[in-house]
């Protein structure tokens, strides 16, 4: 056993001395891939943090959105209800003295007037 260790021993020796002088450019390569590492990821941490705080800043946006177009529906559906052909009339409209028919071709094309 003990043979078989300093064998191991001389080769180990052997193959530190053959790269020895590599050993400040693989230290230093090694530092550098290290610290470029800690930078990428740290402007990661900094994107996904800044990602979360758009995403809560547009679900309130949303939420304030939503209330208002409730109130908005509300407005409207009390208005509709009150509005009736006495109301409609003492507001200006009138009845409509011909009648025109929107016609849409198979086609794709814009829309046209189609007079009867």
């Amino acid at each position: 056993m003990n043979t078989l260790q300093n064998n191991l021993y001389f080769r180990l020796e052997r193959i530190a001395f053959r790269y020895q002088p590599y050993l400040p450019r693989v230290a230093a390569l090694l530092a550098i891939l290290c610290t470029l590492s800690i930078f990428l990821y740290g402007i990661f941490l900094l994107e996904a943090v800044s990602q979360a705080g758009s995403r809560t800043a547009a679900e309130r946006q949303i939420h304030d959105i939503s209330s208002t177009l409730s109130v908005l529906e509300g407005k409207y559906l009390s208005a509709t209800q009150a509005l009736t052909q006495a109301r409609a009339t003492a507001l200006g409209y009138v009845t409509p003295a011909q009648i025109s028919t929107v016609v849409v071709s198979g086609t794709p094309s814009p829309l046209s007037f189609a007079q009867k």
